[in-house]
């Protein structure tokens, strides 16, 4: 079929319910996937989705294709990853993925040294809270925080580098502040107000939290001076505003792995980086298991 292309937008669309999923999904614009639909849904002679005010819903002949949709995607996926794993240049296109968080806070001049190491790899580099894919290529390397090993996909090939632990911050001149003496709890959405308080600091916090949709805000909250919040021990121990808040202790997360599919880990690009990134992490290892001691 001449349409891959089309077949695989309307397939993001199909999976994410909205242009803009499957926009974030396949790193095009807006106005790409709709094409892409308008174009399928022409040569095919049907209607793929109804429109409606919250999202696309599939039509009675685009339920009927979606099944054959994945299909081809996973054969599409399959051949790539299997072409890719016998590459052993070292030069082309590279994806990599991670949490926003290490690439802001952690990994950035590690991988300036690697794309100074290594010129002609053409990194992509996807810093988000969303698990790519691997089986759908769209990864080749991914660094996650995982809390169960035995949730990782047997397709995927993986190393544990570290345990990734949390603790509670604030801002280092919150005790001499008389103003601020009932900071604010900074919390995840979902997140509940810990139960016990086994402070050495003599801290009590204002029972109505402020919440947050995610980490870089709450961060930026702690380091203004709202109030205390639970932050991965490698951001807020390298943190020269904040400290530990004292009496509480660091609390596990997880385990940090870098993984691969099985079919591409053989690649050359994939092991320079996988490698590379094992040693950083190496480096990195008192920061990521709370041993950094910022107090």
């Amino acid at each position: 079929m001449r349409q891959w292309d089309e077949v695989r937008m309307f397939l993001a669309v199909a999976q994410g319910g909205t242009v803009r999923a499957a926009a974030d999904r396949l790193r095009l614009n807006h106005a790409t996937i709709l094409r892409g639909i308008a174009r399928l849904e022409e040569a095919l002679g049907v209607k793929l989705f109804d429109r409606l005010p919250a999202g696309y819903r599939l039509t009675d002949a685009g339920s009927d294709i979606v099944e054959l949709a994945e299909q081809m995607q996973t054969a599409s996926a399959r051949i790539e990853a299997r072409v890719f794993g016998l590459d052993q240049s070292v030069s082309g296109k590279l994806r990599f993925t991670m949490p926003p968080s290490f690439a802001t806070h952690l990994l950035m001049p590690d991988i300036t040294r690697f794309r100074t190491d290594h010129p002609d790899i053409g990194l992509e580099i996807a810093a988000s809270g969303i698990l790519a894919d691997l089986s759908n290529r769209e990864a080749d390397v991914a660094l996650r925080v995982v809390l169960d090993a035995s949730s990782i996909p047997d397709y995927l090939i993986g190393s544990r580098t570290h345990g990734f632990h949390s603790a509670w911050y604030y801002h280092r001149d919150f005790i001499a502040n008389d103003t601020a003496s009932q900071p604010a709890w900074l919390l995840r959405e979902g997140a509940s107000i810990p139960v016990t308080w086994p402070s050495a600091a003599g801290l009590s916090a204002s029972p109505t939290p402020v919440r947050f949709a995610d980490m870089r805000s709450q961060f930026a909250a702690a380091r203004a001076g709202m109030g205390i919040a639970r932050l991965p021990c490698f951001l807020g121990d390298a943190d020269p505003i904040l400290a530990r808040v004292q009496g509480c202790p660091i609390e596990r997360d997880g385990e940090v792995w870098l993984l691969t599919h099985s079919e591409t880990r053989s690649t050359r690009r994939v092991r320079l980086l996988r490698d590379f990134l094992q040693t950083a992490l190496q480096q990195h290892a008192d920061l990521l298991e709370g041993r950094g001691g910022n107090g």
